[in-house]
Formats: C-alpha cells, sequence, structure tokens
C-alpha cells in the first residue's frame, strides 16, 4: 500500500496515514469499519529524530506490505504516528491522544525514557506499547517488594543490553585480546547509565579489568579532558555508553590526541551520522547492534531495497520498527481481533503476543519472555570505509 497523505499538526504531532480511505486529522472521530488504527510515538525532532524517524519509515513500509497483501482480518491499517520529540511530557500526551483514538496497539517510545514515561499510561488504557529501542533494565517492568513484576501491556522488541554488553566484551577479549578497559558514561542519559552497569558486569565476569572510568554529559562540546585522563591509562578499548552524537566527538577528540584505543559501545552507535560526523576517526569502532543491513539474506535485503528507495539506509531501529508492525500484526491475526475499541480485544493482542515463540523477522529470529521483551542474539559490527571511500559497517560474528 503506498504512503497517501502526511498531514503535519503543529506543536506536538505529525501524522502519517496508511489507508484506502480518506485522512483525518489527529483528535478527530477515526471511528471506520473498514480500518485499524495502530498508533506511533517517537521523537521526529530533536536530538533523538534519527533513530525515531527511522524507526517510523520501517514500520510504514511493513504497513504497506500488510495492506498490499491484504490487510489483517480482512481490514487495512491506518499508521497514526506523533512526533514526541524526545520529550517525556509529550510522550505522555500523545499517549493519551493514541487511547482516545481506540488505537489497536502503539509502537513507541523507542528510548528507555520515554518508555517508562508512559508505559504504565498506555497499560491502564489496556493498550500494548511496543517499544522498538528501550534497551534499560526492567524497562517493561515495576517494582513489587524486593522484586519486580511485568506491566502486562509493556512490550519490547529490542535486542536486550544485558545480551549485547557481555557478547561484544567476550568478543574483544576472546578475538582482539583486550584486557583493560576505560569507561565513559553520558551521566545525563538513562540509557548511559544503564549501559555502563552492563558492561562493568560485563569486562568482571569475563576476567577483563576497567583501569579508570569518566562522565560526560550529552551535548558536552568539548570532550578533551575525558580522552587526556584516558590516554596514559593502559586501555586496549575505550566504552562509550551513550548515543552516536556524544560517540562521534569522542572519535574526533580521540584522533586529534592519537589515541590508539578503538571507542566500541552500543546500539546508541548505530546511525550513519556517526561517521558522516566523525570521517575517518570512526573507522574501527565497534558496537553490538540487533540488526545488519550487511547480512545476505532476502528479507533483510528486501528491506535494505525498500529504505533506500525512499531515501534512507536500514539500521536498528528502522528494522525494529518493521519487526514491530509484523509482531502486531502476527498478534492481531492470531486474535482474530475485529474491533480494537473493544478492551477484550485489545487484551487478546496482548495475550497472543505473550505467546510468541521463535518469531522469523528481519533482526533475527525471537520469542517474547515473560517480562515482555525480546529474547534474540545481537550483531557485532565494525566501521569500515569501503573501496568506493564511504563508511559503513562490517559483521564481526
Amino acid at each position: 500500500m503506498s504512503l497517501k497523505k502526511i498531514v503535519f499538526i503543529t506543536a506536538l504531532s505529525a501524522i502519517t496515514v496508511l489507508s484506502l480511505s480518506g485522512c483525518k486529522k489527529a483528535g478527530e472521530n477515526t471511528a471506520d469499519a473498514n480500518i485499524f488504527i495502530i498508533g506511533g510515538q517517537n521523537p521526529e525532532t530533536g536530538a533523538m529524530a534519527d533513530y525515531g524517524s527511522k524507526t517510523v519509515l520501517g514500520a510504514q513500509i511493513a504497513f504497506e506490505e500488510i495492506n498490499a497483501a491484504g490487510g489483517i482480518n480482512g481490514k487495512q491499517i491506518k499508521f497514526a504516528h506523533y512526533d514526541s520529540r524526545g520529550e517525556k511530557t509529550d510522550a505522555v500526551n500523545l499517549t493519551r491522544r493514541l487511547l482516545k483514538e481506540n488505537a489497536c496497539a502503539i509502537i513507541g517510545e523507542i528510548t528507555s525514557g520515554g518508555f517508562l514515561a508512559m508505559r504504565e499510561l498506555a497499560n491502564d488504557g489496556g493498550t500494548v506499547a511496543i517499544s522498538t529501542g528501550a534497551t534499560a533494565e526492567h524497562v517493561t517492568e515495576k517494582r513489587v517488594g524486593d522484586g519486580y513484576e511485568h506491566i502486562p501491556f509493556a512490550f519490547r522488541n529490542t535486542l536486550q543490553d544485558s545480551d549485547g554488553a557481555p557478547s561484544l566484551t567476550k568478543y574483544l577479549m576472546h578475538n582482539k585480546g583486550f584486557k583493560k578497559f576505560a569507561l565513559i558514561t553520558s551521566t545525563n542519559n538513562e540509557y548511559s547509565v544503564g549501559l555502563s552497569n552492563f558492561f562493568r558486569d560485563a569486562v568482571k565476569n569475563a576476567g577483563g579489568t576497567i583501569v579508570i572510568e569518566q562522565s560526560i554529559n550529552d551535548g558536552d562540546a568539548d570532550v578533551s579532558a575525558q580522552i587526556t585522563s584516558i590516554k596514559n591509562s593502559g586501555a586496549d578499548a575505550i566504552i562509550f555508553t551513550g548515543y552516536y552524537q556524544e560517540a562521534a566527538r569522542l572519535l574526533l577528540t580521540k584522533k586529534a590526541q592519537g589515541v590508539q584505543a578503538p571507542l566500541v559501545g552500543g546500539d546508541g552507535f548505530q546511525s550513519p551520522d556517526l561517521w558522516n560526523i566523525a570521517g575517518d576517526a570512526a573507522i574501527g569502532a565497534m558496537f553490538y547492534s540487533g540488526f545488519s543491513a550487511e547480512v545476505d539474506r532476502p528479507k533483510i535485503q528486501s528491506f535494505k531495497a525498500k529504505m533506500l528507495e525512499k531515501g534512507k539506509e536500514a539500521d536498528t531501529f528502522s528494522a525494529q520498527g518493521y519487526d514491530a508492525a509484523y509482531l502486531l500484526a502476527e498478534a492481531m491475526k492470531a486474535a482474530n481481533v475485529t474491533d480494537c475499541s473493544n478492551a477484550s480485544q485489545r487484551d487478546a493482542i496482548r495475550a497472543k503476543l505473550m505467546e510468541i515463540k521463535d518469531f522469523d523477522g528481519i533482526t533475527g529470529k525471537m520469542s517474547i519472555d515473560a517480562t515482555g521483551s525480546a529474547i534474540k542474539e545481537p550483531f557485532l559490527l565494525e566501521v569500515i570505509k569501503k573501496s568506493d571511500g564511504t563508511y559503513g559497517t562490517q559483521s564481526l560474528n
């Protein structure tokens, strides 16, 4: 199904509608017996725009395919997505809006902070919220006594940091021979703080040592002091647990100071802007991810081609948006959903998602565990410069 129309809503949102019927603005009565509404809320502007817009595009491609194949249970999908700008207040407000629109489910938020802000509101509304990017520990759970309990309608198809950090650490130690590590945390970033904890444990459990720790904040323009401190620490590699913007800054600073230890990190590194900003300084950076467009599988290469047709490169966030759409479609078909204004039918979507086993997505085979999280293996990637002078990644596993 082709994209018919994009209606920009001021202040909070931009809504894209895919359907055979006419489009309506957010907040209007969207009831239509021939369509299902699946909502989306992710940052399409602001610092996280690259991640959010890619997630939306991946989901759009999936819904186009699903609609072209006949839709779900005889109905077409209308994908109503909004720009949360990476703001927690916006995340909450948009969830309220989508609940009023009787969305069958919500794809979003991609960030751990955004998802934490809206997950219980979606749960209280009896509507599945599936994050394609939240990797923080317990992000689909709430604390109960001394433990945690799954929030029933909270899901994620993200590769978990608890799987990614140990896999990359083991590779670095066993394949590269690294034993000593520096660790840089972005202390005003929940994702970074949580990921640093996983890397501390991973290094310790693998028999390595973190010889020095440094901290920065998202948005810091000058990170030279941190690199200077690390320069003579003896670290074989520098672990940075934040996003690509700061990673690019660290790479440029590291190169300027002649530091040879590679920068490594999590899926927050995965954006073409990492090497677009850092250039040759990005070569050799390594990170784990939930997806690689370099893998020669027909489904992956088909998705990659469709992303390129829309002017974008396929990455983890677009791929996880794509898979999230198909996960929801599979659950809705299995639940024989006909009316998402019916709370019991939305609950049936939740129940069928919990039963997902060995779903064959473009991000790999996955099953949903008791916490509503996907279980899957990470891709390990390294930034390279290709023979044509462009940058990209190569698979390490």
